[in-house]
C-alpha cells in the first residue's frame, strides 16, 4: 500500500469538465520533486484536468535521483510509491503515462545527412551518430528531431539524443511499479520544447528565435528555438540547490531556511540586498553560459536569440527575470505552459504561481495527447 503523504500540492479539476476520450499522464521526475499533470483533448480544447506534486524530502530527504558520470540512478521504489501516492490522493485514474530522461542522462548531438528516403533516415541516423557517443551503440537508444531543411532536400539536419538503455530500463521498472502503461519516453528538452510551443501559440513571438533557459534543482539547460523548433541544448551543472547553499553557507543557517530566504528576497534590488550579493555571482555563471550558447547558435546559424523564456522552479525567484533581461541583454517572460490550457479562471492565480516548474510535465502530458 502506498504510503500517506502529507506535503502534496493538487488540484482537483476533474468535475469542472465532462470526460473526454484522450486522456494523457506527464510525469517529471526531478531530484527533488515528482510532478504530475493530466490532460484530455476533445475536439481541438486541451483541458488541464488534475495536477499534483510531492517534494523529495516527504523521503528520508534523499533525491529521487542521482548523478555520476553521464548516467542516472532512480530510487524506483520511493518514486513509484510518490506517484502512487499522488494519483490516489488527487483522485487521477488515467494510467497512460509519458516520463521524461534528464538531460544529463543522455548524449545530445547534431549534423548533417544527404537526401533520403524518409524510411531510410533512421538508419542513417544510427550511423553517423556514432562518433559522438562515448559508449557502445547497442547500449543506447536514440531519440531524434529534425531541425533543418526538408526531407527531400540536401542537406538535411537533425538533432540526436542517445539515451542509456539502462536508464530506460530504470524508467520502465518505475511505471510497471506504480502500475501505469509508459507510453512514451523523450528527453527533458524535448517535452520543454513542446510546452513552450504550447505557451507561443497565438504568439507574434511563435516565429522568433527564442532561447529557452530551464533552472532545475541540480542543473541547467540553455536551448534555443527557431520558429518553435528545438535547433541546440546545453546543460551544465548550475541549479536552484547550489542558490539555496550559498545562501546557507554565507549566513551560516539551515539549508532550509536558506531556500526561504532564497524565495522571499532573491535579486531584489533595495534597502537590503544581501541575498542579491550572496547570489550576484552564481547567477552570472548562468548568464554567462547562456550567453556562450547563444553566441554559438550565431556562428552556426547566423541568427540572433530574440527573446529568452525561463522556466523551471527558480524562475519565480524575485528579481530573476529583470536580472536576466539586464544580464542577457535581451527581454527575458516567464513560461507558462498552462496558459493555452482550458481550466476554471478560479486556478489562474495558483496555476501562474507554480507554472514554471510544470513546465516539462505538460509538455510530456501534450506528448502523449499527439501520439494517441
Amino acid at each position: 500500500m502506498a504510503a500517506k503523504l502529507p506535503s502534496f500540492d493538487f488540484g482537483k479539476i476533474k468535475d469542472f469538465f465532462s470526460f473526454g476520450k484522450k486522456t494523457f499522464l506527464g510525469i517529471d521526475i526531478g531530484t527533488s520533486a515528482i510532478r504530475v499533470v493530466e490532460v484530455s483533448k476533445k475536439k481541438n480544447t486541451v483541458q488541464l484536468k488534475n495536477y499534483g506534486e510531492v517534494q523529495n524530502d516527504v523521503f528520508k530527504k534523499r533525491p529521487f535521483r542521482i548523478f555520476y558520470k553521464n548516467a542516472v540512478s532512480l530510487s524506483n521504489k520511493e518514486i513509484a510509491e510518490a506517484i502512487k501516492s499522488i494519483l490516489q490522493e488527487a483522485v487521477i485514474e488515467t494510467k497512460q503515462v509519458s516520463f521524461a530522461i534528464p538531460d544529463f542522462a543522455s548524449f545530445f548531438t547534431s549534423f548533417q545527412i544527404p537526401t533520403m528516403d524518409e524510411n531510410e533516415i533512421p538508419q542513417a541516423i544510427q550511423y553517423e551518430v556514432r562518433p559522438y557517443v562515448p559508449i557502445p551503440i547497442h547500449e543506447v537508444t536514440l531519440d531524434w528531431a529534425i531541425i533543418g531543411g526538408q526531407v527531400s532536400s540536401t542537406p538535411l539536419k537533425v538533432l540526436v539524443v542517445a539515451i542509456p538503455n539502462d536508464t530506460i530500463s530504470q524508467y520502465q521498472e518505475i511505471a510497471q511499479m506504480a502500475e501505469l502503461e509508459l507510453k512514451t519516453l523523450e528527453s527533458e528538452v524535448f517535452a520543454l520544447a513542446r510546452a513552450a510551443r504550447s505557451y507561443l501559440q497565438n504568439k507574434d513571438d511563435a516565429k522568433k528565435i527564442l532561447g529557452l533557459l530551464d533552472i532545475g534543482a541540480r542543473s541547467t539547460t540553455c536551448s534555443v528555438l527557431d520558429a518553435g523548433v528545438l535547433k541546440s541544448s546545453y546543460s551544465f551543472q548550475v541549479g536552484g540547490n547550489e542558490l539555496t547553499e550559498i545562501v546557507a553557507k554565507a549566513l551560516n543557517i539551515e539549508y532550509n531556511r536558506g531556500e526561504d530566504l532564497k524565495i522571499e528576497k532573491g535579486l531584489t534590488s533595495g534597502t537590503n540586498q544581501e541575498i542579491r550579493k550572496i547570489l550576484t555571482p552564481l547567477v552570472d555563471s548562468i548568464i554567462a553560459e547562456a550567453k556562450e550558447t547563444f553566441r554559438d547558435f550565431f556562428r552556426k546559424e547566423g541568427k540572433e536569440v530574440e527573446k529568452v523564456l525561463i522556466a523551471g522552479g527558480v524562475a519565480l525567484m524575485p528579481g530573476l527575470k529583470e536580472y536576466f533581461a539586464a544580464g542577457l541583454e535581451k527581454p527575458a517572460v516567464i513560461l507558462n505552459p498552462f496558459l493555452n490550457l482550458t481550466y476554471p479562471k478560479v486556478l489562474t492565480s495558483s496555476l501562474q504561481k507554480m507554472a514554471p516548474s510544470y513546465s516539462i510535465a505538460v509538455g510530456l502530458a501534450l506528448n502523449g495527447l499527439e501520439k494517441k
